[in-house]
């Protein structure tokens, strides 16, 4: 799939807080047209820094009006549902400005990719955890990774432990 053309994101949601990322997104990244198949069912989305509430059939009140595709984002479902949405996909070269301490992001690649193989050495050694939906790992001070979390997926979303401000840039996804 080429960076222009259109492709399908579908995923499946339980009731409750997902922690989600979005690797495709339509022209309108609106809140309410991206979480528009979801209709009632989603009554709310967080991200860092931002939030907003559905009160009515595509009402949406608070200060996050647009879903970006570098975030990470809590979708908070009445009910199980699946999130459907056609667009363009992710650019997999996006440069992520991150903040020392805890940052909500995405990856942009599809597939999973072991954490050492997606972010390079110099990054990788001021990572301190990184925190998922259902899974956890840190960095031991002699560099290995321990936890459950071993890989980076598309459609996932990630907090960042940074011990200082970094620009980074995802490496060695397999499309």
């Amino acid at each position: 799939v080429s960076e222009n053309s259109q492709s399908l994101m579908s995923k499946k949601l339980h009731a409750g807080a997902n922690l989600i990322s979005f690797n495709v997104l339509p022209e309108d990244n609106s809140v309410s047209n991206v979480l528009s198949s979801l209709g009632d069912n989603v009554t709310g989305i967080i991200t860092e820094g931002g939030a907003a509430t559905q009160l009515a059939s595509g009402s949406w009140v608070g200060s996050l009006n647009n879903i970006e595709s570098y975030q990470g984002y809590w979708i908070i479902l009445s009910q199980d549902d699946i999130l459907l949405l056609i667009g363009t996909p992710t650019d997999r070269n996006i440069p992520y400005n991150l903040h020392a301490g805890a940052n909500l992001i995405s990856y942009p690649y599809r597939y999973e990719t072991g954490i050492s193989e997606s972010i390079s050495d110099e990054i990788e050694a001021l990572v301190s955890g990184i925190i998922t939906e259902g899974g956890a790992t840190i960095q031991t001070s002699s560099g290995t990774w321990v936890g459950s979390l071993t890989a980076l997926e598309g459609g996932k979303g990630y907090w960042m432990i940074l011990d200082e401000d970094i620009t980074l840039t995802f490496e060695n996804g397999c499309d």
